[in-house]
């Protein structure tokens, strides 16, 4: 479990870059990788946001 807090937005942009690409490849016939490279990067991007956000410390009641 340490392996994967240490590495989970890796973790999560490889899945879902991968996820994206194949889906496209199916669906579409092509690649798209720029469209699931930046896919995948704004999902992490807001993830790592909420994440941040949701364990502030700036309004919590001393």
């Amino acid at each position: 479990m340490p392996f994967v807090r240490k590495y989970i937005y890796i973790i999560n942009f490889i899945t879902l870059f991968l996820f994206k690409t194949i889906w496209n490849y199916f669906r579409n016939g092509n690649w798209a990788l720029f469209d699931s490279f930046f896919y995948a990067l704004l999902f992490v991007l807001f993830y790592a946001f909420a994440t941040w956000a949701w364990d502030s410390k700036k309004y919590e009641k001393k």
